[in-house]
């Protein structure tokens, strides 16, 4: 939902994946598990560069599934990220704070709404290991999101969650929310692309809402915002009627969208000056 740039260290240069998966191996005191770790640097290495050519592409979902890699197995590559790059001392922990940094004010790429507080695997790593500590496959997540996404992973084009490093939609606006009339008014949100858009984009942004279930999510934020508002909807009401209120939505809708065209305030937004019984009194 909100495009983000590819991670870099702390110097701003960008990482070399296979040099991340090196500090993280470093940590490793089994002898026999650090060799054939460090045998694998160079299939990390392309793995990755696969990884950002089909990003591009839009073609990670045809990213094959991985048990292991030569000799190692998937739960060993996987605990390469939970036990040397989770961990607060981890050596690799520099890289996961850093990456958790690059969200403005925290706030999660997936929904716009949460606080990140966790990096989600974009391929989940229980099903692609090889990506376990691929910085370009791990996305600063709020709660809300990795507990919706859970495992998933796309397997058409259309049922690609949308990539906030490689994907930015918001040249057009997309997202809608349409009232609901009933006591009190509520708001329904859906993906609505223009008709230009391709078959698969289209499908994307539609697989985005429902599987991380923010037709909801974002339902209960118009609820709340709508509470927030309505005092000063109704003074507005009595004053000059639906024309006022109308006007007053728009009003703050432009300032809305000049942050984010398709967030969900902006789309209740839309949806409530396009509503001629909202604005008349329904939102009462």
């Amino acid at each position: 939902m909100r495009y983000l740039s590819l991670p870099k260290d702390d110097k701003a240069d960008a990482y070399i994946p296979q040099d991340v998966f090196a500090t993280c191996v470093a940590m490793v005191k089994n002898v026999d598990l650090k060799a054939r770790l460090e045998a694998i640097s160079g299939d990390i290495e392309k793995a990755s560069k696969d990884y950002d050519l089909a990003a591009d592409a839009k073609t990670l979902y045809l990213t094959p599934l991985t048990a292991k890699v030569r000799k190692v197995i998937a739960e060993e590559l996987v605990k390469i990220y939970t036990q040397r790059m989770v961990p607060k001392k981890a050596k690799g922990r520099p890289v996961y704070d850093q990456i958790m940094s690059i969200p403005a004010n925290g706030r999660c790429p997936f929904c716009g709404i949460g606080t990140v507080n966790t990096l989600d695997h974009y391929l989940p790593k229980t099903h692609f290991p090889v990506f376990s500590v691929t910085p370009h496959n791990l996305v600063p997540a709020c709660t809300w999101c990795q507990g919706q996404k859970m495992e998933y992973y796309p397997i058409t084009a259309g049922g690609q969650l949308l990539h906030p490093y490689f994907d930015d939609f918001d040249q057009d606006i997309w997202l809608a929310a349409e009232v609901v009339v009933g006591s009190p008014a509520a708001f329904r949100y859906s993906a609505s692309p223009p008709v230009n858009w391709t078959p698969d984009e289209k499908a994307r942004v539609a697989s985005h809402l429902r599987e991380l279930k923010l037709g909801s999510l974002f339902g209960s934020n118009a609820g709340s915002r709508l509470v927030e508002i309505r005092g000063r909807l109704a003074k507005l009401h009595d004053a000059g009627g639906a024309h006022a209120v109308r006007a007053h939505l728009q009003e703050e809708l432009d300032s809305v969208e000049q942050d984010h065209k398709n967030s969900w305030v902006a789309a209740m937004y839309r949806g409530a000056i396009a509503s001629d019984w909202f604005c008349d009194g329904g939102f009462r």
